[in-house]
């Protein structure tokens, strides 16, 4: 194992190094962040080509890499240009704590649904329940995220009113103003109040999919052969399903689980921008659309990191789920 830990680590380093020049070549041709000032009449073009020629935009694209890399690696990520006044590393951190809260739970909530749904299905396969679950989940997969978000702001937070007069939830932010300096337990039910809209609507999709995939993969193992020489031996059902069916069941879906991990750093831009939260899914939205090239590209260059992370520590886990596998 540890062979094969470091052997994948060093294998890491080119993936990340490439998948970066990739997405800083593909930001290269796609966006300019000088041409805001150009269209700006105050702004002479003389100081736009000192700029250039100051934050290496006159060198060639490969050149300009490396030395952003090299910044980067000493902990100079570049200004914010969509935030004057504000690093990119100062934006990035003030909006990655949001939304690791906000997809984190999602992240959570939906894995300890969606995982006991789909084993129930599978275990009472065309039955009525096996049939609501599975109209439930087309209905979570299939629902667009910023309908159902506006349809849940307009139930909560319009027509359903506390007896005060106030919405039951808040329709969107963060946090109540003036609440930065309350308690930390005040804080805390302030900020649960505003998540749960987001997080309801963010793991419907999630639960959704997450549900048909476990049914699926515990139907394929229900069938097996050893199983039926388990249940042969007089091993109780629960023990059979549990212990035995659900470990290798769970093996595919480990891998979904780690293809969606990135997504807790990235955000969701429509969920985000819907309910108007400062995380990052909304920073990397309207860093591209306005051209903020350093806070882009940092975005980007987490979201390629955490991919990498995920799928290492995803065959590393197959190795707890089922023992039969062994890396050398």
């Amino acid at each position: 194992m540890r062979n094969y830990l470091i052997r994948r680590t060093l294998q890491s380093i080119p993936i990340i190094l490439g998948a970066m020049l990739v997405s800083f070549i593909i930001l290269s041709l796609v966006s300019d962040p000088f041409a805001a000032m150009m269209e700006n009449p105050k702004v002479k073009l003389a100081d736009i080509e000192r700029l250039r020629k100051a934050w290496g935009f006159d060198l060639p694209v490969y050149l300009r890499f490396f030395k952003w890399f090299g910044s980067v690696l000493t902990g100079n990520w570049g200004p914010s240009l969509l935030y004057p006044g504000y690093s990119a590393r100062e934006i990035i951190f003030r909006a990655l704590p949001i939304t690791l809260q906000v997809m984190g739970l999602q992240f959570i909530f939906s894995l300890i649904v969606s995982i006991p749904l789909g084993i129930i299905s599978a275990i009472k396969q065309y039955s009525k329940t096996d049939y609501t679950l599975t109209f439930f989940s087309f209905f979570g997969m299939s629902m667009p995220t910023f309908w159902f978000g506006l349809m849940m702001m307009l139930l909560f937070s319009v027509y359903l009113k506390r007896p005060s007069g106030a919405s039951l939830l808040p329709p969107g932010g963060i946090i109540t103003p003036g609440m930065e300096s309350a308690p930390f337990l005040a804080r805390l039910g302030d900020r649960i109040q505003y998540l749960i809209l987001p997080v309801i609507v963010l793991s419907l999709n999630s639960i959704g999919s997450w549900v048909r995939y476990m049914r699926s993969f515990m139907l394929e193992v229900l069938h097996q052969d050893y199983l039926r020489t388990a249940r042969a031996k007089g091993l109780p059902e629960r023990r059979v399903i549990y212990k035995h069916a659900l470990r290798n069941a769970l093996i595919p879906i480990v891998t979904l689980i780690a293809l969606s991990l990135p997504t807790i750093v990235s955000g969701a831009s429509i969920t985000e921008f819907v309910f108007n939260i400062p995380g990052m899914g909304q920073l990397i939205l309207n860093a591209e659309l306005k051209n903020d090239y350093p806070t882009a590209m940092i975005a980007l260059t987490l979201s390629t990191v955490l991919v990498v992370i995920a799928n290492f520590v995803a065959d590393i886990v197959y190795s707890f789920i089922d023992p039969r596998i062994r890396y050398a």
